[in-house]
């Protein structure tokens, strides 16, 4: 229930986001209003209240080489495991440097558990950019909820447990 008030909150309030941000550039520098008295407080007003009310895309992670032992590792991101609120993502390295190579299957494993917070797991691509180069990594990276189908049911404590719980015997078994 709280998703659906998030949600309808969300909707009312983006035709006001997109005022704001029309009415933001209205008082911004260069523009018609931007030499009024209090120009910069009105776009600066605006501004925020755009922010407040704007939808933000979700970003990639973008690592596309890392270095290892001095040497440039790629980096190719995959989904190992897609559950209905939760994707397991892998960040696979490969080389063709044979020294390198088995410098890479000697590393341990590690899994960043990112936080079920609201926030996209991709705040922590510098974590996981510098986890890389001594690690085998992977990421639990949440499905924003409003984007799961109600069908799916609720999701609760215990079931944040027992992904994680998932995830971790995953890894277990294949290393």
């Amino acid at each position: 229930m709280l998703y659906q008030l998030y949600e309808a909150q969300r909707s009312l309030m983006e035709p006001f986001a997109d005022f704001a941000q029309a009415a933001s550039k209205l008082y911004g520098q260069g523009a018609a209003l931007g030499q009024t008295p209090m120009a910069q407080r009105m776009a600066a007003g605006y501004d925020l209240l755009y922010r407040l009310g704007k939808d933000y895309e979700k970003p990639e992670f973008g690592i596309k080489t890392v270095k290892v032992d001095g040497h440039e590792v790629v980096i190719h991101e995959s989904v190992e495991i897609e559950k209905p609120f939760c994707q397991l993502r892998r960040f696979k390295r490969f080389t063709d440097e044979p020294d390198t190579l088995q410098t890479l299957k000697s590393q341990p494993v590690v899994l960043i558990v990112a936080p079920l917070s609201g926030h996209y797991a991709t705040l922590l691509r510098d974590t996981v950019r510098t986890m890389l180069q001594g690690h085998k990594v992977y990421i639990t990276d949440w499905i924003n909820a409003r984007l799961v189908p109600l069908s799916e049911g609720e999701f609760h404590l215990d079931d944040y447990i027992n992904y994680v719980e998932d995830f971790i015997r995953y890894l277990q078994d294949e290393y």
